[in-house]
């Protein structure tokens, strides 16, 4: 039974019109939402054909919804999945290609690019522009940082940054509406171009190119032609506006110029369109072109209706106080006067009295926050604590976020052999990268399968895998001395011909009889089965190869999915890279393994997580897959004056690297003259450097803040802010959380109790 506080049942009263709502973290806005979406079908406003339109930003948050109209819907006896339609933004532009593909020049079979195949096509022609670009780039180059850095590493650098200017100079073209030919069309009179203008231009062309040979879109794709399509045909936009009379939009805050556009086209003037979100909680500029201004600009129109929903009963009121002088801190005291409205009101109030959710008690000394640290000394110090907590909560959860997934997976890497029991929201799964590196093993020892030490290697991962299979079953694993000496014995089969197809009086595993014990000898022979089956079955084309090991391996129909959505990765890669063998499909696998290649499998923590379902076992995961979530305990890392930099002078910036001279943001510099040729002022194509580096790191500036914001209302009991000196070991505390501290200080000596909000 939903009982709504009063600022919810403002919400729900919702007649008609244009309203927006600013939504505090923990306010219970999907509920409300939900409970709205219900609301408007239950009183019958539908014609038979028609639907109420949720759009919200995640495919797991789609599955949210979903289950909580429908919950909504049996209450009041009502059949559910009628009535309303849940989609993601890129969800509902491909249902509006899809129904008129014509309009925007497509054929009924377009595809859409998968973000992984994305990176490989940018990767591609990265490396084309830098072979064609080699005495440029050692002209741009450090002559330090060149002299101090082998060649490969060189090589990397630059590829990485060519990929990030070329991808944003993408995204921004297609957010623009800017076709590769346009922009060609608009440079044409210049004898000249500046080299990030040269190198977007040939990263689109190039890329554009590719997604036409395929027949593909890429998801900017579908946002732009969606707009297109909906603004060529007054009727089919007729239809759709009479089809969705109701538009709901779930974290608007994270909504695109287009994103906004199609959604306002889609309401039309005089339509029924609830907005709702938290500019506090817009942590995506940097890598979309999403912009919170868009929101906040809505909220101001004379014609929207604007409402908050203020109360959270999700943390205690200490971590409240902390969240809200964070906004106060911002608006009033930041140096940076352009970082002032990078946070601002509603401020967090606890719940009422009487409500269903009230605020955790404040217990002593929930809030800490670090002294200095070094970056192995802070990692250290979290697990000592982290170890010792979860002696004494083991029904409650806890979490510890970083700003990068590398340094979360090696957190990740010391809690297992420290045998703390943990669980990681990483880039990809624990199951998809187990399953993986399984694979990877199988198909690298098949490229060489007279390789001993690649027969070792695999053993061992196919015997951590079978023991990890018994574990779940709650059966006994094989004790670690019995894999040890089988391990032990392949390490000295010089032949291994002899062991795995072994001739008639050529047995190596009949010669170990006198030398192994039975079980020893039982596992071995078991392997061997293994190996001779796989060994049958690789002259099959990989996808099929890998769906054979897969009914040799598991049983379990969610990992017999997820190896399905495997092997049509490693079909789709061959597809496009004829030249591939095994090996070079191993080593896609293994960057999977390994963090380096995104991957969305099947599992909870590949489309949606539930915190408490992992009592007693630490989380680790960002900041950014954190958004949504919340825990018993936090563990907030790195907050120093590089990962949250401020805008000062001291601070350095990840998007500024050190080895090209000038050291500038080079993909803000490059989107600056984008920006420039929409605009159709090409004399701006060649304005003084640095003045679009310094407005970037505003931006990024004025997001780490919300960066911060986010972690901090991440605890529902508990926050633990750690900082760390870098790498570098020159890192300061943030000034966000110095002034933090500074004020947690003051806060205890006058009031040694939990402060109200």
């Amino acid at each position: 039974m939903f009982n709504p506080r009063p600022s919810q049942v403002e919400v729900l009263n919702y007649q008609s019109g244009w309203m927006g709502v600013s939504a505090v973290p923990g306010s219970g806005k999907t509920h409300t939402l939900s409970s709205l979406a219900a609301r408007l079908i239950a009183e019958d406003r539908l014609a038979e054909e028609q639907e109420i339109l949720i759009v919200t930003l995640v495919n797991s948050a789609v599955d949210n919804f979903s289950s909580r109209i429908a919950s909504f819907l049996r209450g009041v006896n009502l059949i559910p999945g009628m009535g309303y339609r849940v989609r993601t933004l890129h969800g509902l532009a491909y249902d509006i290609i899809r129904e008129r593909p014509d309009l925007v020049g497509l054929g009924t079979q377009f595809g859409v690019i998968e973000d992984r195949e994305r990176s490989r096509l940018l990767m591609s022609s990265a490396n084309a522009w830098i072979r064609a670009n080699t005495d440029l780039i050692q002209s741009l180059t450090r002559a330090e940082a060149d002299a101090s850095t082998p060649r490969f590493k060189q090589e990397e650098r630059w590829n990485k940054l060519v990929v990030e200017v070329g991808g944003a100079w993408i995204r921004k073209a297609k957010d623009l509406q800017l076709s590769p030919a346009q922009i060609e069309e608009a440079l044409s009179a210049l004898p000249e171009r500046p080299w990030v203008v040269d190198l977007g231009c040939k990263m689109y062309a190039d890329f554009e190119r590719a997604l036409r040979m395929r027949g593909e879109l890429d998801f900017d794709d579908l946002i732009q032609l969606a707009l297109e399509a909906i603004q060529r045909d007054p009727e089919f936009l007729a239809r759709l506006r009479h089809r969705w009379p109701y538009i709901l939009e779930d974290e608007a805050q994270d909504s695109s110029r287009l994103q906004e556009e199609i959604l306002r086209l889609l309401s039309g003037p005089n339509g029924n369109w609830v907005r709702v979100g938290d500019p506090n909680q817009a942590i995506y500029e940097t890598f979309t072109t999403a912009n919170p201004q868009y929101l906040r600009n809505f909220l101001r129109d004379p014609q929207v209706r604007a409402l908050t929903l203020p109360n959270s009963g999700r943390s205690a009121r200490r971590i409240l106080d902390l969240a809200n002088h964070l906004i106060e801190w911002t608006l009033e005291e930041h140096p940076v006067p352009e970082l002032r409205e990078a946070l601002a009101p509603p401020y967090i109030f606890p719940t009422p009295p009487g409500d269903p959710q009230p605020n955790p008690p404040d217990a002593p000394n929930n809030i800490y926050i670090s002294r200095k640290r070094t970056s192995d000394e802070e990692l250290t110090a979290i697990q000592n604590n982290v170890q010792k907590w979860l002696v004494d909560h083991p029904n409650q959860t806890v979490a510890v976020l970083f700003t990068s997934n590398r340094r979360a997976f090696d957190f990740y890497q010391m809690l297992v052999q420290a045998d703390i029991p943990c669980v990681e929201l990483l880039q990809s799964s624990a199951a998809t990268r187990d399953t993986a590196v399984l694979l990877h093993h199988i198909l690298t020892f098949l490229v060489e399968p007279t390789n001993v030490k690649k027969m070792v290697s695999l053993y061992t991962a196919w015997g951590k895998f079978l023991d990890q299979q018994a574990e779940l079953n709650q059966n006994l694993p094989v004790p670690p001395e019995i894999r040890q000496a089988a391990a032990k014995a392949l390490t000295a089969c010089s032949r291994p011909e002899r062991y795995i197809q072994p001739a008639a009086f050529d047995d190596w595993l009949h010669e170990q009889e006198p030398h192994l014990p039975p079980p020893v000898l039982t596992d071995l022979a078991l392997f061997r089965e293994r190996l001779a089956h796989w060994a049958q079955a690789v002259s099959l084309p990989v996808d099929q190869l890998v769906l054979t090991l897969a009914q040799d391996l598991f049983s379990d129909p969610a990992e017999l999915a997820l190896t399905h959505k495997i092997a049509q990765a490693l079909q789709t890669q061959g597809r496009y890279n004829p030249t591939w063998d095994l090996r070079d499909h191993a080593a896609f696998l293994q960057n999977i393994a390994m963090q380096r290649q995104k991957f969305l499998g099947l599992s909870e923590q590949d489309t949606g997580f539930d915190p408490d379902q992992y009592p007693g076992k630490v989380l680790i995961t960002t900041y950014h897959k954190a958004k949504g979530l919340e825990w018993d305990r936090v563990y907030l890392t790195g907050v120093n004056n590089y990962d949250f930099p401020s805008a000062q002078s001291y601070d350095e910036y990840q998007s500024e690297p050190y080895y090209i001279e000038p050291r500038l943001n080079w993909v803000a510099e490059a989107l600056q003259r984008l920006e420039a040729v929409a605009q159709n002022d090409l004399a701006a194509l060649f304005m003084e450097e640095g003045p679009a580096t310094q407005e970037a790191r505003y931006s990024i500036s004025g997001e780490r803040l919300r960066l911060l914001y986010v972690g901090i209302t991440r605890a529902r009991r508990e926050l633990l802010i750690f900082w760390n000196t870098g790498s570098r070991k020159n890192c300061l505390q943030a000034l966000p959380l110095a002034a933090l501290e500074s004020y947690w200080r003051s806060q205890m000596e006058e009031y040694p109790h939990a402060p109200s909000a």
